[in-house]
């Protein structure tokens, strides 16, 4: 028996990834991310606001609306509630991966793959506009040299 994933051939998509895996650029994103969904959290040291570390990585006014644009389009079109986690979780959730992966997608202008990923996400009629605000994000972000990696995908196949 030969079975291969739909997915097997498809770089864009990612696998699991433990947090300990993702760089600095995708720590302050994911930092960000986590803040803005759950600004108290009693086990993480600081009271950073998603705000001030999204500026100290180099962020501009507009990039920081964008980002703010972004997150509550995500929490407006999403289906379910989306996997991310807390500040103080040590595991990456599926949805903080592919947002990080689209990003790092977008900055390397592979819009395509990135558009693929936001479709197996998010509800086809939200795509457009999400994918157009993360481009936004993505400029932001390199623009203030903050540039994300595509994560390679692990990839196994059953003879």
């Amino acid at each position: 028996m030969n079975f291969r994933s739909q997915h097997g051939s498809r770089p864009e998509l990612i696998d699991d990834h433990p947090l300990d895996a993702v760089g600095a650029p995708e720590h302050t994103v994911l930092s960000a991310v986590r803040t803005w969904l759950r600004p108290a959290c009693e086990s993480a040291r600081g009271s950073l606001h998603w705000r001030d570390i999204l500026s100290e990585a180099g962020l501009r006014q507009d990039g920081i609306e964008h980002f703010d644009l972004l997150m509550r389009s995500l929490m407006r079109v999403s289906y379910r509630p989306l996997d991310m986690r807390c500040r103080c979780a040590t595991e990456l959730g599926k949805d903080e991966a592919v947002m990080l992966q689209s990003i790092a997608l977008l900055q390397k202008t592979h819009s395509g793959a990135a558009l693929r990923m936001l479709g197996e996400w998010l509800p086809a009629p939200a795509v457009s506009g999400v994918l157009k605000l993360l481009r936004w994000f993505a400029i932001d972000l390199l623009d203030a040299g903050v540039e994300l990696d595509v994560q390679a995908r692990r990839v196994t196949y059953m003879h």
